[in-house]
């Protein structure tokens, strides 16, 4: 039997950033996963957007500069109806450290991460996988099968589970995955494309239906479209079906080449009910998936990461109580909650059946845009920048126009020194940091 601090099983983006943030806060750490070694990774992402406050957190390990040169900027996301612009999501106005999404697929990511990792002096055991949990004692025990067929017991303070939407651990772990049932299909493809090259998402409505389209690096687009039952498979269609549809509903002079690749895939969005069973705790997809609608599933994920990461640290160095990570889930769970809430109303938009329900939805996104509300709501939900962990039960629309900082908001960037300025604007500190505020108690009489 060995033992460690925490071992995380899984090495996708989530734990293995997560493995990051914890060796850089001396906690050691073991991080093994099932799939067998990677020669090259899978450029067929799924992701391939990261939004402001993620780039503000992947600073935290040093990996934002060389991913941002990596990708492609989205300084907005736009909503245009039969090729005409309705309306602009800002990014460049959220006093962020970074005001702009970056289009790039998660393997680029995770690329970084993982060499990251290595220079913390990490590693991956890969073809190792998880086939029991013993939470009987008081740490947790895991049975680990080799790639050669041995088995190993492996104590640790802490198992996280980072094994995806099919997660092992929490089927392992008995705890239930609740999920609404998502009838659609969603096709994707990359293609390498001739036409404008803008920094913008653009979200497409017409008649035939919905066209998100991001810009990725080297003239490389991500084009998605939802199939509808009995629809024939997207993936399968040849490159003029897919020219004919941005020809559709574009109205741009986009011109396609052949797909680097193409597929179809059905969500299964669910929550899980409990995200913490004792020294046991899900991270990412293995603790809640979303219809990836807008790009906010690896994003909530690696926040989960973070979040997760300067507790447990805290609980390892007995800096704090073990209670604390119990607002892991409490916090988690609410901006998982209000990611849906921002993905239900982008599929309201995008599902309007008859041509008055299009002219209304057309109506509605122009007036939030001449209103502002695009800017001062919509852009730091998105970008969640403007999800927070408040205790409120007011919408959350509401929520995103205060003005005020709250027990649970992010706070801003802040520069100290000479020169410096703030709202996250150059120049930064060399190496970011946090400092606590407090309000001394009152006096005594």
């Amino acid at each position: 039997m060995t033992g460690q601090n925490v071992l995380i099983v899984g090495a996708g983006a989530v734990g293995t950033l997560l493995a990051c943030d914890l060796l850089q806060q001396s906690v050691p750490v073991r991080i093994v996963d099932a799939r067998p070694p990677q020669e090259e990774y899978d450029p067929h992402s799924r992701a391939v957007m990261i939004w402001p406050r993620v780039l503000e957190l992947l600073e935290k390990v040093g990996i934002a500069d060389e991913l941002v040169s990596r990708g492609f900027r989205a300084d907005d996301v736009s909503f245009f109806s039969r090729g005409r612009r309705l309306g602009t999501v800002p990014m460049t106005k959220l006093g962020a450290a970074r005001p702009y999404g970056l289009g790039i697929v998660q393997s680029e990511l995770e690329v970084l991460l993982h060499r990251r990792l290595a220079e913390l002096g990490g590693t991956i055991e890969y073809g190792t996988e998880l086939t029991a949990i013993d939470t009987s004692g008081p740490h947790p025990t895991a049975t680990l099968r080799h790639s050669d067929g041995r088995t190993e017991q492996a104590a640790a303070d802490w198992l996280i589970g980072a094994d995806g939407a099919g997660s092992v651990t929490r089927r392992l772990l008995g705890i239930p995955y609740p999920g609404v049932p998502f009838p659609l299909g969603i096709a994707l493809g990359d293609f390498p494309v001739t036409g404008p090259r803008v920094s913008t998402v653009e979200y497409h409505y017409a008649d035939s239906g919905l066209l998100p389209l991001v810009h990725l690096p080297d003239g490389v687009c991500r084009l998605a479209t939802i199939v509808a039952p009995g629809e024939t498979d997207w993936s399968d269609r040849p490159l003029p079906d897919w020219q004919r549809m941005v020809d559709e509903r574009t109205s741009l002079p986009y011109r396609l080449g052949e797909p680097l690749w193409t597929r179809t895939y059905h969500p299964r969005p669910g929550v899980a009910e409990r995200f913490r069973e004792g020294r046991v705790v899900l991270v990412g997809d293995a603790a809640h998936s979303v219809v990836p609608l807008g790009g906010q599933g690896l994003n909530l994920g690696l926040q989960d990461a973070i979040n997760l990461g300067w507790k447990l640290a805290g609980v390892v160095h007995g800096v704090w109580d073990e209670r604390i990570v119990d607002t892991y889930d409490t916090e988690r769970r609410k901006a998982v909650e209000q990611v849906r809430t921002v993905i239900r109303t982008e599929m309201e938009l995008s599902g309007a059946p008859t041509a008055r329900d299009r002219r209304l939805r057309d109506l509605k996104v122009a007036a939030a845009h001449r209103t502002g509300l695009l800017r001062h709501v919509a852009a730091p939900l998105m970008s969640q920048i403007g999800l927070g962990y408040a205790a409120t039960d007011e919408p959350l629309w509401r929520s995103a126009l205060h003005r005020r900082a709250r027990p649970g908001d992010r706070l801003p960037v802040l520069s100290t020194g000479p020169g410096s300025t703030a709202g996250g604007a150059r120049p930064r500190p060399a190496r970011p940091h946090r400092a606590a505020l407090a309000r001394p108690p009152p006096r005594r009489r």
